[in-house]
């Protein structure tokens, strides 16, 4: 089971939608290969993903496969260090998005408070 937190928004972390710590294995597929990485936290407007693997550019566009999620789709809106940011793509993205944190939060919230 993974542990889910809240992520506060800080300074340090402006964040324009309130996301959820989760740590799973995930498989990021683009047009010409797979990878694996780690995504650390899902959010409305997309999610977080460390990877050992420098695969990824600016506005690449990736689907995130996830056990026990739904797919997400989207561009890597910006790199970090170890990882890069999905921002998932238009409204309709948004909304599965808001739909899967919603069945995140009924399944998980029954063992954890947030």
């Amino acid at each position: 089971m993974a542990r889910i937190s809240g992520i506060e928004r800080t300074i340090q972390n402006q964040r324009r939608y309130y996301c959820f710590e989760v740590n799973e294995p995930t498989e990021v597929r683009q047009a010409k290969s797979t990878h694996w990485a780690t995504m650390v936290d899902i959010s409305e407007g997309g999610a977080a993903t460390y990877t050992d693997e420098a695969f990824y550019t600016n506005e690449l566009f990736v689907e995130l496969h996830t056990e026990g999620y739904e797919t997400l789709c989207g561009r890597v809106a910006r790199e970090f260090s170890g990882g890069f940011a999905l921002e998932c793509g238009g409204e309709v993205e948004r909304q599965r998005a808001r739909q899967e944190l919603e069945i995140f939060k009924e399944t998980m919230g029954k063992h954890q408070e947030f």
